[in-house]
């Protein structure tokens, strides 16, 4: 089963590996997504991690869970224009009409939390996207409210001292958020969640710079060997993220179970030992 940790100062306990909704509502076989639920929960993956312009990820989230859903920790995203609606993005009409949405299509009363959908600094502090969250969990519609962006945007919702949690990119391959923004966090007593944990696989296509197999990883290939890290370079690059300890869930998309499954097989792995995670951070491969 997936161990779980606290997310920052939340009552959410999460699994460290969490479920990336996004694909599941671009035309995958409804089987195999009803296949792909029943494992989540067999597995012990609590965490799941949508967004309201996900396609129809959040109406089959509240289809295949229905009364089980309460076993999840739900996040979703708000903020942007989707289908076909008229608005301007992070506006609060728009906001508020998304969380409301939202709600309807998961058959939920109130949303574990929502994160403000990878706006700017500068709508940050314009006030109006902040405001409409804030309104949303004071009504009781919204129970935390987190940010999702990278970099000095991050940075900005960090500072504001109103959020519970951020989304980051965070991976093997770009460690951009290693510098300011996840110690930020961690001091502000955020919880954090790492998309794209696994760098997009972008260590196993041969054509990539960053191949598993090519001379990019001379340096320190040594290293990963001796700890038997490079057997398998998905697990290697999972392991990198969650051996972060402010890291609380490392969010992966698929829709098959069995990629589901060898995930959390993947997550289970002990941390990488302090020197090789020193070795990575001097590396610094960037994006």
């Amino acid at each position: 089963m997936e161990p779980l940790a606290k997310l920052g100062s939340t009552d959410l306990q999460v699994s460290r590996h969490g479920f990336g909704a996004a694909r599941i509502g671009d035309g995958a076989p409804l089987d195999r997504i009803e296949a792909l639920f029943d494992d989540l929960l067999d597995l012990g993956i609590n965490f799941i991690d949508t967004a309201d312009c996900y396609a129809h990820s959040e109406e089959l989230i509240g289809r295949y869970l229905g009364t089980r859903i309460g076993e999840f920790v739900v996040a979703t995203k708000c903020g942007c224009i989707t289908d076909g609606e008229q608005g301007e993005v992070y506006s609060r009409p728009v906001i508020e009409r998304s969380i409301d949405r939202s709600l309807k299509r998961m058959g939920l009363e109130c949303l574990d939390l929502v994160f403000l959908h990878t706006c700017s600094a500068d709508i940050l502090r314009a006030g109006e996207a902040t405001d409409a969250l804030l309104r949303a969990r004071d009504v009781g519609k919204v129970r935390y409210i987190g940010y999702s962006g990278d970099d000095e945007d991050a940075l900005q919702a960090i500072s504001m001292g109103i959020f519970d949690a951020v989304q980051v990119t965070f991976n093997i391959l770009n460690q951009t958020a290693l510098d300011e923004v996840l110690p930020a966090a961690e001091t502000a007593g955020l919880g954090v969640v790492a998309k794209r944990p696994i760098a997009n696989a972008r260590l196993l296509p041969p054509d990539s710079p960053q191949f598993h197999a090519g001379p990019y990883w001379d340096p320190i290939r040594s290293l990963l060997a001796g700890e038997g890290a490079w057997d398998d370079p998905l697990e290697c690059s999972l392991r990198f993220t969650l051996s972060h300890p402010v890291i609380s869930s490392a969010i992966i998309g698929t829709t098959s179970a069995t990629h589901a499954r060898e995930n959390a097989r993947r997550a289970q792995a002990s941390p990488l030992s302090p020197q090789l995670l020193d070795a990575l951070h001097e590396l610094r491969p960037e994006d």
